[in-house]
């Protein structure tokens, strides 16, 4: 990483201090020092003017190697002092099933549980009365941070300064702030279940709304569809009225057609009675000579009949014929019927 805040010359110095003082890692890391300049002997002039000939780059490495090895050597120092510090001596360390019987916490409490600790030893009295090297321990100010943080929270009416663990633990997880999983354990154990009812309220909330609005979607489409399939009714209505209207139109004129075919091939129409007795013979003779069946699809008898007509010399249309047969059939039918 290159220490672009500092200097060529701070570099230098702190270079300098590094190698010939007795100053600790903590003083050199922190910046607590002076540098006296005419108390310099020769040896470390002569260190100075070696590290002036340096070009930039490898006074960086060196400088970055030292401070490097001081944040180690810091470190060390810190474990080994926090080792003998109260809050890591074996009594110091929390009985979570005690403590998970309970029904409520204060925050002191729940920070120090959730640093594994007990409350009745980690608290922030008993941490000022430790001193200073208790409360700028790694650990000391990782109590004071959390501390610091519930506070704030509470001072906004976010956050009760006693509540049940399960409302703690729910907090701690919702910031992040790491705790034993032998706390939830100890917690479960007992029936407690570790879950953000707020969360879960405003979750199924949101679930409502949702399918509230789905339902509005679906109530709408299923509106259009109703209306859709009425105009569709409507319309379909009128169609099937009018087909059928004009099929009939068209049937009428198809018997007209046929009518006018018949009568303007044999001219004026006769006396009903007389065209009745007519069409009796006709069948008569249809029958008895050509074999002729009404009942059947196909009338053979009609190639027949028009056969024997081309022989005498005399012309009728095929549809003419079927014509008068059908009305023959008809009213033999009806005759017969009586």
């Amino acid at each position: 990483m290159q220490h672009y805040y500092f200097s060529r010359h701070a570099k230098i110095n702190w270079l300098t201090l590094d190698r010939f003082s007795n100053y600790s890692s903590e003083d050199l890391l922190n910046g607590a020092f002076s540098i006296h300049w005419e108390s310099e002997g020769d040896h470390i002039l002569e260190f100075r003017d070696q590290l002036e000939e340096l070009s930039d780059e490898i006074l960086e490495q060196r400088f970055s190697e030292r401070i490097e090895f001081r944040v180690k050597d810091r470190k060390q120092h810190r474990e080994e002092v926090d080792a003998g510090l109260f809050f890591n001596a074996p009594a110091a360390f929390a009985d979570y099933g005690r403590w998970a019987r309970n029904l409520t916490w204060t925050i002191e409490q729940c920070i120090a549980l959730s640093m594994g600790r007990s409350p009745d030893v980690l608290s922030l009295d008993a941490l000022r009365s430790a001193g200073s090297e208790a409360l700028h321990s790694d650990f000391g100010r990782e109590y004071i941070g959390r501390l610091e943080i519930a506070w704030n929270w509470i001072s906004i009416g976010q956050l009760a300064e006693t509540a049940t663990p399960t409302e703690y633990l729910v907090w701690l997880n919702q910031l992040h702030l790491d705790f034993p999983p032998g706390l939830i354990q100890a917690l479960e154990a007992f029936g407690n279940e570790i879950i953000d009812w707020k969360a879960q309220s405003e979750s199924l909330t949101s679930q409502v709304e949702q399918l509230r609005e789905e339902m509005s979607t679906l109530f709408q489409e299923n509106q259009n569809w109703a209306v859709a399939y009425e105009n569709l009714q409507t319309t379909s209505g009128g169609l099937i009225e009018e087909l059928k209207e004009r099929l009939g139109q068209a049937e009428l004129a198809l018997k007209v057609s046929g009518l006018d075919e018949v009568s303007n091939e044999e001219g004026d129409s006769p006396d009903p009675r007389s065209l009745k007795s007519l069409h009796k013979i006709v069948y008569a003779m249809a029958v008895k000579k050509y074999h002729f069946d009404a009942t059947q699809d196909e009338w053979p008898a009609v190639t027949k009949i028009l056969n024997d007509l081309e022989l005498a010399g005399l012309q009728m249309s095929r549809k003419a014929l079927r014509g008068h047969l059908k009305i023959s059939a008809e009213t033999a039918v009806k005759e017969l019927g009586k």
